[in-house]
């Protein structure tokens, strides 16, 4: 089996992801339209490589003037099925790597600028409730995904934004 940080955690790969979770179907055109700072033939490949792992099904065929076009879909047992405790520290730690990377890369360019680029690190301790924890993350859901399905444009540029729940350890 393929190591599965390596698929989820590029970006250009988490974009299709995030926007299947949210719009449930896709066709490759759709999302070429959608993403349209991608490259067509990047844009198929990291479908195929979704496709490959499992991640993407398949759901739907379309003849279109004599070509085929696929309807894809989130395989979320694919992705649940990482998602246990044994696989946990595994998932933690190529998680942190993949953001530690990205920080190495972006550190190493003559021209960062921390201000600029809105560069932020920040821990917080929330003192809550399960109850009020619950209410925060469904209120941090909603707001992310109000932005994860906006169209690129001039204005726009990706910006990874990670949030972390961790244990508190004293």
């Amino acid at each position: 089996m393929k190591d599965m940080n390596k698929i989820l955690l590029n970006p250009i790969r988490m974009r299709i992801i995030q926007y299947l979770a949210t719009n449930k179907t896709v066709t490759a055109s759709e999302l070429v339209t959608i993403m349209n700072d991608v490259p067509r033939t990047t844009l198929y490949r990291h479908i195929n490589i979704l496709q490959e792992s499992n991640i993407l099904t398949i759901i739907s065929e379309n003849r279109i003037r004599g070509t085929v076009e696929k309807v894809y879909s989130l395989n979320f047992s694919t992705i649940t099925s990482e998602n246990t405790i044994e696989n946990a520290p595994n998932n933690a730690y190529g998680f942190l790597m993949k953001i530690y990377a990205d920080f190495e890369q972006y550190f190493k360019k003559a021209d960062a600028d921390l201000g600029k680029d809105k560069l932020f690190l920040n821990k917080t301790v929330l003192l809550m409730s399960d109850e009020e924890y619950d209410d925060f993350l469904k209120e941090l859901g909603n707001l992310m995904v109000k932005h994860i399905n906006n169209k690129p444009s001039v204005d726009r540029k990706p910006r990874n934004f990670s949030v972390i729940s961790s244990p508190n350890i004293e």
